[in-house]
């Protein structure tokens, strides 16, 4: 396996099993798993939309680093968040948030916080809701900030801690869509 510049887990992370209900960016919306078709890579971030720095600056420096490949390459890779804020994020506000930065990507929205729980467990992403009145709009939200690298199997293949650098990430994916 060729070295690449973010955390490899050793034995690698499966989330094959998974199924979460999906809405991509034109409003189609279905239940499935967070496996890319054969070939190609899927981004996974858990985050919510009204993040004041974290979430943005991520989906930002995602979108530098697949403009910095080969558009073959960026064709074959594909953003999926998943919000850990559903209260505000309605599957609208989320495809809407993700359309800023990305022609294609997955918003995720489980309605039932049951399956959320269950995705963050799979992932091994936390998250912290403060406590506030139903329909409040401001309130603070903690959560796991890494960008997970799926591929075709199902397996988490590398992980982005927040901060990490476009170069890097853009490496990291040339890298793996070679190997596919």
């Amino acid at each position: 396996t060729p070295r690449l510049a973010g955390a490899v887990r050793t034995p690698p992370l499966t989330v094959a099993g998974l199924s979460v209900p999906q809405t991509d960016l034109s409003g189609s919306r279905h239940e499935g798993g967070l496996v890319p078709p054969d070939g190609e890579l899927l981004l996974v971030n858990f985050g919510y939309t009204f993040c004041p720095d974290v979430c943005p600056t991520t989906m930002n420096d995602i979108s530098v680093a697949l403009s910095d490949l080969p558009a073959d390459q960026a064709e074959r890779v594909t953003v999926a968040m998943i919000t850990v804020d559903p209260e505000r994020d309605t599957e609208a506000v989320l495809t809407n948030y993700l359309g800023h930065f990305f022609d294609d990507a997955i918003a995720v929205r489980p309605d039932d916080p049951a399956q959320l729980e269950s995705a963050g467990q799979v992932f091994g992403a936390q998250w912290d809701i403060a406590d506030h009145e139903p329909g409040e709009q401001y309130y603070e939200v903690s959560h796991t900030a890494i960008t997970y690298v799926v591929d075709d199997t199902g397996t988490v293949v590398v992980e982005w801690p927040f901060g990490f650098t476009v170069e890097s990430m853009a490496s990291d994916l040339s890298t793996l869509l070679k190997e596919a």
